[in-house]
């Protein structure tokens, strides 16, 4: 009886697989819903036996191996001992072993292979030990070059989880070293095949070098076995493994560099290979050079081969006529083809390696290609200028005139490819150069342009002058556009019109879609200087929108929506109101069909851009439209992108990048994929919201609370680094929105966000975004004002920030550690460099997040502070970097200001630095010791006269060196130098040698650059005028031409914008002298032009 049951049972089980596998929906919905109603515990054995179950059919049998895989995929380690019956999961690894012995079928037994794998992965506790040590043996068992499917099988587990063998690994790497290189030099190509992917995946496992180096020895043999691979062309998943190992462990490759780029080279020059090979063969190359490029540097006899290569694919581009007569250009195309792939392998050797390794290699190419007859060289010559520009900035800046000035010819080159390629040159170094170029060029690019602009017979090449034109527009100065702006206006309106009429009696519309978009960029560009040409282009942007209004539409009326709102934004809101509430109207109703449109629609992203803009130019009139345009915005907020964890082989079958699906591969090789379908317009409509709370405040109240829940989560939304930063910059603007409401309101929206924030700047991959987050926390802070934080966030908070702190001064130790590297030179250099400066923002990032706590704290705050004191005063200590001692005194200043009365309590800590860093080398660091000494002197005189009077010497030092002010960064020290003296003075009268000083004092001024100073510097100039003090006014009052011209370089630099009191003390003074008109006139004589028209112009206004 129960034989006769478990046969149904098996036979059921049979069906609900045969089911999963049919074409039809609703049969493989219901099989699914049947399946997950099994526990595991009953899946796992009823899987394994129909997996050894002969009498079922392949693709049965097939199904249950994968649908094994993907339960282990999902269980951990604790989960299996939780959810899975000991004596069931005891059966399945028995059985999964055998199966895979057994098995005749070679698909068969590697999916077997794959589930019996992921089970070894899920037998892996937290401390790296493996449960299942059974599985361990039959691996070392099965390599034994008398079993080849046995030996193979072993070998393709290991590379598909190279981890399998846990802590056990120290106890076994000799052997499975051996086994491993007796495998590659095994007759059986298939073995050593295996071998070979079985080696990289686990070098690219193992994080520990000396592992990798036991391995070095094993590399000829490798590249014996991939040469053979070549030769065969039998299996590339040879060579993608081998790009996995170049990316993770380019340095394991090196002194068979030679070999390798030799192998590779010959690949692409193998005329029978299929494009695929070649192609997988440049990137080998290419990620080295992306992973090492130091290392890829010096191969000086290889760099010209390889940059041919890249121009030999280039060549290889086709004259399709329907790319000439395509009116809508596809995203993906030709991303296949070997041209696209020179280009982009060109354009990330010149990022990777810079211009001194490629730019030689260029224009020693480049220059021949363009005197070629064969049209397919002019235009791989163009697309390489394109390519090279944004590695190749710094060496290509001097000649970029002569670059231009050989591109420029090819404008009105007779083939439509070439005049193509020379408009993508031009417009990407418009990118590139910017805004350089645009200063420098602007008068032989812009005709050029132009000149193209009437190319009606190529519309292809008409179109892409116009996106040219915007790329230049984009970051030209406003003063260079406006030289020209009629001129382009007229030729924009001009082919605006033509193609209007083009689109109503043929309907094509990618020329149209394109001008649209320049008029807008050029409208931005200029602003207000567009109000005379604005009744020239709005009646037609109206009728297209509210006309184009079909599927074949959609991107035109989008781009058009998008053109009015940044014309409205441009001229203002009194120029605009004339079509403004027709434009509302229009934009409503496309809002009502919002509902309608497919996710992909582009009106979309367009409409919630230009409510946005619509919300700049009306203002708080635009809070009446709130109830239509949040709906669908925070709809599309709210968008979950499809995601899935799965392994390679259903990735590749199930889901593709066609289909709009991106793939992250993780640990063990399994990947991890997300839908990328309006994950675009997810991250423009957080924008747009973060717009509204800014610009509406209290008209936004109502959506507050609502808009936090939809924002907060989205702090840790690591797919879009974009949509991260929007949710962290809404949230202080969301807090001043319902400050109306109350501080209830206020403190239980702060509840929302408190600890999600925190931990968000804590979990946070990159470092711009980590920065966003911290300037919206500075903001929070100020907002709140003390006790903005619990007691365990603020424990919280002095942990993150010392995390952060900890993280600089190990990133700075191993920047030591390369700088001593074999492979350091001068590309590697400005590499770390540019890693100082991302370290020095997240330093600023600390001090500005303690400003903002000293600064609405006060001494509260210095049960904090102490926390972080020890890493502080390490930041000190001699030695250290330039910026850890800038921003460790940052924040000792503001203990100094903000809870004075408790500093000298922490004087051990930083008094003794302060005093040595006033003449410091660095400038940052003099300025940060320079402006303590001020702050002791005006907040905390009694306690600390001795240090400011026994300061003066230094900071006189500093302010009469040679290089006082020698760039803006010496002259801001300088000035902080400079007001130390006059605080000083000022709040130490009595003990400073004040008659002595202040005519050296007079004699530094006038300052102008630091703008926080200077209020303090002239209202003691003026507090010393006032009361005559003579060491300021001289004898005879010979110093007040010289208080004069000080007076007038002030009001010509603006030093005191923003402070108008003390400005009008200063002039004040000035009218003083004017009163007497023989006095006057003298002391203008020595005044310069400058000086002198500044303060007659401050004085009449």
């Amino acid at each position: 009886g129960c034989g006769v049951l478990y046969r149904k049972k098996m036979a059921n089980f049979e069906v609900i697989l045969a089911a999963l596998l049919s074409p039809d929906n609703t049969t493989r919905s219901q099989a699914e819903e049947e399946f997950g109603k099994i526990s595991v515990s009953d899946k796992l054995p009823n899987l394994v036996t129909m997996l050894r179950t002969h009498g079922a059919s392949d693709e049965v049998r097939t199904m249950a191996a994968v649908l094994l895989r993907r339960i282990f995929l999902q269980l951990e380690y604790k989960d299996l001992e939780e959810e899975v019956n000991r004596r069931v999961l005891q059966g399945c690894r028995e059985e999964l072993l055998m199966a895979i012995q057994a098995e005749e079928h070679n698909s068969i037994r590697r999916k077997i292979c794959d589930a019996t794998a992921e089970l070894a992965r899920s037998s892996i506790d937290d401390d790296n030990q493996n449960h299942w040590p059974e599985v361990l043996q039959f691996l070392l068992q099965c390599c034994n070059v008398a079993h080849p499917r046995l030996f193979q099988s072993a070998l393709y587990m290991i590379s598909v989880v190279p981890g399998i063998f846990g802590v056990q690994l120290d106890y076994c790497l000799d052997t499975l070293k051996q086994l491993l290189v007796q495998a590659l030099s095994c007759n059986d190509l298939e073995v050593s095949f295996e071998a070979f992917k079985a080696i990289c995946s686990f070098l690219v496992f193992m994080e520990s070098n000396p592992v990798k180096n036991r391995f070095a020895d094993a590399l000829p043999l490798m590249l014996q076995v991939l040469h053979k691979n070549l030769e065969l062309h039998s299996d590339e998943s040879l060579l993608k493994s081998f790009i996995d190992l170049s990316e993770h462990c380019p340095k394991f490759l090196r002194n068979q560099l030679d070999t390798i780029v030799d192998l590779m080279l010959n690949m692409m020059a193998t005329v029978e290979a299929e494009d695929l090979w070649k192609q997988l063969s440049l990137e080998v190359i290419v990620t080295i050079a992306e992973n090492a490029p130091a290392m890829m540097r010096k191969q000086h006899r290889f760099l010209p081969k390889i940059v041919t290569k890249c121009l030999q694919f280039m060549l290889e581009v086709e004259d399709d006529p329907d790319w000439l007569t395509a009116d809508v250009i596809n995203d993906d195309e030709d991303l296949e083809g070997n041209s696209i792939t020179g280009e982009t392998s060109l354009d990330r050797l010149a990022n990777a390696l810079g211009g001194r390794a490629i730019l030689p290699h260029i224009i020693s190419s480049v220059p021949q290609l363009l005197q070629s007859m064969d049209w397919h060289c002019r235009h791989a010559a163009l697309m390489a200028i394109s390519a090279v520009g944004e590695g190749c900035e710094k060496e290509m800046t001097p000649i970029l005139g002569d670059v231009v000035n050989a591109v420029l010819p090819f404008c009105h080159d007779q083939h439509h490819r070439v005049r193509y390629a020379a408009c993508n040159a031009l417009g990407q170094m418009a990118n590139d150069f910017a805004p350089g170029l645009q200063k420098k060029q602007h008068d032989k690019i812009i005709p050029a342009l132009l000149m193209v602009l009437d190319d009606f017979q190529t519309p292809r090449v008409q179109a892409h002058a116009g996106a040219a034109l915007v790329n230049f527009c984009e970051q030209c100065p406003k003063s260079i556009l406006l030289d020209y702006l009629e001129v382009i206006v007229a030729k924009l309106e001009n082919v605006f019109r033509v193609k209007l009429d083009e689109l109503l009696q043929k309907g094509t519309k990618l020329v149209l879609e394109q001008i649209v978009t320049t008029t807008a960029t050029v409208a931005d560009t200029v602003e207000e200087n567009f109000v005379a040409y604005y009744d020239r282009f709005m009646p037609r942007l109206k009728y297209i929108m509210a006309n184009a209004i079909t599927k074949d539409y959609r991107l035109l009326r989008g781009k058009t929506i998008e053109c009015i709102s940044l014309i409205g934004l441009a001229v203002g809101q009194e120029k605009f109101m004339q079509d403004a509430q027709e434009v509302m109207d229009l934009l409503l109703k496309v809002q009502l069909q919002q509902g309608e449109m497919e996710a992909d629609d582009p009106q979309i992203s367009y409409m919630i851009s230009a409510w946005a803009r619509m919300c700049k130019i009306i203002g708080s009139g635009f809070v009446q439209y709130l109830p239509v345009v949040m709906g669908p915005l925070l709809q599309a907020a709210s968008i979950k992108p499809e995601i899935v964890i799965l392994d390679s082989a259903d990735a590749e079958q199930q889901y593709s990048e066609e289909d709009g699906w991106e793939f992250v591969t993780l640990a063990d090789q399994q990947k991890f994929g997300i839908k990328t379908a309006g994950l675009d317009d997810k991250c423009t409509a957080m924008q747009m919201l973060t717009v509204y709370a800014k610009d509406l405040k209290d008209g936004f109240a109502n959506y507050a609370e609502q808009v936090a829940k939809i924002m907060v989560p989205h702090l840790r939304f690591y797919f879009h680094e974009l949509v991260r930063a929007a949710a962290a910059e809404i949230l202080p603007h969301l807090l001043q929105c319902v400050k109306s409401k109350g501080m209830v309101a206020v403190r239980d929206m702060w509840a929302l966000m408190a600890d999600k924030l925190l931990e968000a700047i804590e979990m946070e991959p990159d470092a711009e975004i980590r920065t966003v987050m911290m300037e919206s926390l500075c903001k929070c802070i100020q907002f709140l004002g003390s006790n903005c934080f619990t007691a365990e966030q603020y424990t919280k908070l002095a942990e993150l920030l010392k995390d952060a702190l900890d993280m600089c001064f190990t990133r700075a130790n191993e920047r030591l550690a390369r700088r001593h590297d074999e492979d350091y030179d001068d590309m590697v250099e400005e590499e770390l460099e540019e890693e100082d400066e991302a370290d020095e923002e997240t330093l600023r990032k600390v001090a500005d997040v303690m400003h903002s706590l000293f600064s609405t704290h006060g001494t509260l705050l210095l049960p904090f502070f102490e926390q972080l004191l020890p890493v502080l005063s390490g930041m000190l200590v001699e030695g250290r970097p330039a910026a850890h001692k800038q921003w460790a005194l940052c924040i000792f200043d503001d203990v100094l200001e903000f809870a004075s009365s408790s500093a000298i309590n922490y004087q051990e800590y930083f008094l003794q630095p302060m005093m040595k860093c006033i003449c410091d080398k660095h400038a940052p660091v003099r300025q940060a010791a320079c402006y303590g000494i001020g702050i002791m002197a005006q907040c905390c005189p009694k306690v600390f006269s001795q240090t400011c009077i026994d300061a003066l010497p230094f900071l006189t030092a500093t302010i009469q060196s040679p290089t006082a002010r020698e760039d803006t960064a010496s002259t801001n020290a300088t000035e902080n130098a400079i007001s130390a003296v006059a605080k000083i003075c000022k709040h130490l009268e009595s003990q400073a040698p004040v008659d002595n000083i202040l005519p050296m004092w007079l004699s530094w001024l006038p300052v102008t650059e630091d703008k926080e100073e200077a209020p303090h510097i002239y209202s003691y100039l003026c507090d010393l005028i006032e009361s005559n003090n003579s060491a300021i006014l001289g004898a005879n009052n010979s110093n007040i031409p010289r208080i004069l011209a000080i007076i007038g370089e002030v009001c010509a630099e603006e030093a005191l914008a923003g402070n108008e009191q003390v400005l009008m003390k200063l002039l004040s003074i000035a009218r003083h002298v004017q009163a007497s008109t023989e006095v006057w006139n003298a002391c203008l004589q020595y005044l310069s032009e400058k000086q002198c028209t500044a303060l007659m112009k401050a004085l009449s206004s």
